[in-house]
């Protein structure tokens, strides 16, 4: 069953876990993805009590992202750095009670990359899914891969990733469909269909199609009615999970306009209730 969940942003002066989980919660929401400030130095258990203050389990932890962790990496000791460093982020998961990490699969790359560069990050990225899903199958732990923005690497063309998922079809892996950064290239619905069975947890949110605002769902451009539909279509089965950032007095405000009963129509369309 598709339940709702929220990004749990720990470490952020502008975030105060109680309180803003609590809007949260009010919103229907039932598990977390931890997201921790990578600026800061934090330890398990500030992450643990954290999400404890909020009062929802973790089904699930964002790894870490940034030019040093790109399983995509053409320079092959960078790669294998991101693998291990991924690795390091499953066993973090477990001891936060999450089995699932999610991993950009390339770095920014403002003006693309070169033909010969592209199609070697495809083969690198091949590797480092075969190798995490070898590392999860031991650990318990499922690592999905996000499709991104257009200007990264690779990864932005969800049928694409779909088909190295599938090629490599290694267990305990799978995709982050991220509908944001899908709607910031194409059709959500279009790419929902694309990634199909390949799709195993969901970043949520909106925007207006030129930037990755992380708005609120239903917000912004993405026929989010439509979207849902597309996903129970494909099977999907996992989190609806709002990857939104906004402060708690916009949470409530959202609240008192109606937003968790509309949040509440879509995971019914998600788990095929008309």
């Amino acid at each position: 069953m598709v339940k709702l969940g929220t990004i749990a942003a720990i470490g952020f002066d502008e975030f105060d876990p109680p309180e803003w989980l609590g809007c949260y919660r009010q919103l229907g929401c039932e598990v977390v993805q931890a997201y921790r400030n990578q600026a800061k130095s934090i330890s398990l258990e500030q992450m643990r009590d954290a999400i404890a203050a909020g009062g929802m389990p973790c089904d699930s932890l964002h790894g870490v992202f940034g030019e040093q962790f790109d399983p995509s990496a053409p320079d092959e000791q960078a790669r294998l750095f991101a693998v291990n460093t991924f690795k390091r982020e499953a066993e973090l998961a477990d001891a936060l009670g999450g089995k699932l990490v999610v991993v950009h699969c390339a770095t920014i790359r403002e003006n693309g990359v070169p033909p010969e560069e592209r199609a070697c990050r495809i083969e690198q990225l091949k590797k480092s899914i075969a190798e995490l899903g070898a590392f999860g199958t031991g650990a318990g732990i499922t690592f999905a891969f996000e499709n991104m923005p257009g200007y990264h690497a690779i990864g932005s063309d969800v049928a694409e990733l779909a088909g190295i998922l599938t090629e490599v079809n290694a267990a305990n892996t799978g995709m982050c469909f991220d509908c944001g950064h899908a709607n910031m290239v194409g059709d959500p619905v279009e790419a929902v269909v694309a990634a199909g069975s390949t799709m195993i947890y969901a970043h949520i949110s909106d925007n207006s199609g030129k930037g990755d605002d992380h708005e609120m769902i239903t917000r912004g451009t993405i026929d989010a009615e439509a979207m849902t539909v597309a996903m129970h279509s494909t099977g999907y089965d996992g989190t609806f999970m709002l990857e939104v950032f906004h402060p708690a007095d916009r949470i409530r405000k959202l609240i008192d306009e109606g937003l968790a009963e509309q949040l509440a129509k879509l995971i019914d369309l998600a788990n095929g209730k008309k």
